[in-house]
């Protein structure tokens, strides 16, 4: 008889039921926000691609340039032979964009996170955190057997009542946060928090992957857009949602960096980033920083506007994330696949990405979604009662 814990048809079936089962999707982009989802064409609303960088030509090009010229893969972790030329001048860049001595690459953004956390702090500090942050941070949190408290979302009168409860008990007390929150599409109250930080001589993580590229004048972020980054002692970014690329990164001070580069276990241990997601993300950057990178936010901004029937154009931020919350999960499910059969992609996001019961649809804009495009989709929501 086979043991209990090997009976994952059971554990299946029970997500099954709980409406909680996923199942991978064939996806194949085809023009601008168009693609083939199991064959059948859709509009796609759910991409972190906000820019529309990933198919420039620009970017594209970059790529495979760089696949001509050094392969396909950098074959070794970056202490061994992997330190490819175009990481150190990417990672120039990037700490140069974030306002920070230097930065270091990652293979993704989740790779990152546990870096950054783990690396920081130990069993002697303690980590209080947003409770909406993504699961890569509390995964790092873990590693780190630092003492973990969770303050409640955007909530800073709840930080310091616990900075005031705990400060003086541990030797470092990490506060981590996101700047844009992926699944409710809101923004730290970031001046607030670094005001509770410096009177308590707490230290901050900001993970600020949903916001660069598309926040502040050169895409670099919140805490750039409110001039606050010599502030934020960790900011996390990701190469793969405005940046259209793959990869993660950590921008800090040089002796932060140094010492992740030596203590890191998923910077130590892991193949390098290949050089075509480098150089791509290199290419990205460069139109970010540029007039056509803000040529793309203001027509995001512009689309955003349109969702809402609203001028927005003098918004410090309005964000592309959109969450329609619905509640269960099986009308969650319910109401995505209608929207399927209506030509549009906008997956159930369900427990536990986000709290039980707070079941949503997440809708993503992007600078390359066409107004009729906005305009169907909204009719659609408005036609099922969920908008």
């Amino acid at each position: 008889m086979k043991k209990a814990y090997f009976d994952f048809s059971s554990r299946l079936q029970d997500l099954q039921e709980k409406s909680l089962l996923r199942r991978l999707r064939e996806f194949k982009p085809t023009e601008g926000m168009s693609a083939l989802f199991d064959g059948k064409e859709s509009i796609h609303f759910s991409s972190n691609d906000y820019l529309g960088l990933s198919r420039h030509p620009m970017v594209i090009e970059g790529a495979v340039k760089a696949t001509k010229e050094y392969g396909t893969s950098c074959s070794a972790s970056r202490l061994i032979s992997g330190n490819n030329p175009l990481f150190s001048a990417l990672e120039r860049t990037v700490a140069q964009w974030k306002g920070k001595q230097k930065a270091l690459i990652f293979p993704s953004g989740y790779m990152a996170a546990l870096a950054s956390v783990s690396s920081l702090v130990g069993k002697a500090d303690m980590i209080l955190m947003d409770s909406f942050s993504h699961a890569s941070l509390w995964e790092g949190a873990r590693l780190s057997h630092a003492t973990l408290r969770v303050f409640d979302h955007n909530e800073p009168k709840n930080l310091k009542k616990l900075l005031e409860r705990y400060a003086g008990d541990f030797k470092k007390i990490l506060i981590i946060t996101e700047s844009l929150f992926s699944m409710d599409g809101d923004i730290a109250p970031l001046e607030e928090i670094v005001e509770l930080k410096e009177h308590f001589e707490a230290y901050l993580l900001l993970d600020d992957a949903h916001a660069e590229g598309i926040l502040g004048e050169n895409g670099g972020g919140l805490a750039t857009a409110l001039d606050l980054a010599d502030k934020v002692d960790v900011i996390l970014g990701t190469f793969s949602k405005a940046l259209g690329s793959q990869g993660g990164y950590v921008a800090a001070e040089q002796s932060i960096i140094d010492w992740m580069i030596n203590s890191a276990k998923s910077f130590i241990f892991t193949t390098a980033l290949s050089p075509s997601c480098v150089a791509a993300a290199a290419s990205a950057l460069d139109i970010i920083q540029s007039k056509e990178g803000a040529m793309l936010r203001r027509k995001l901004k512009d689309n955003i506007s349109h969702f809402f029937e609203e001028n927005l154009a003098n918004s410090f931020f309005c964000s592309p994330i959109i969450p329609i919350k619905i509640g269960t999960e099986s009308k969650t499910i319910e109401v995505s696949a209608i929207l399927e059969q209506k030509g549009i992609y906008l997956p159930p996001i369900r427990y536990p990405t986000v709290p039980r019961g707070e079941a949503r649809l997440r809708i993503s804009l992007t600078a390359i979604h066409r107004a009729d495009q906005i305009d169907y989709l909204k009719e659609a929501l408005k036609k099922l009662g969920v908008l």
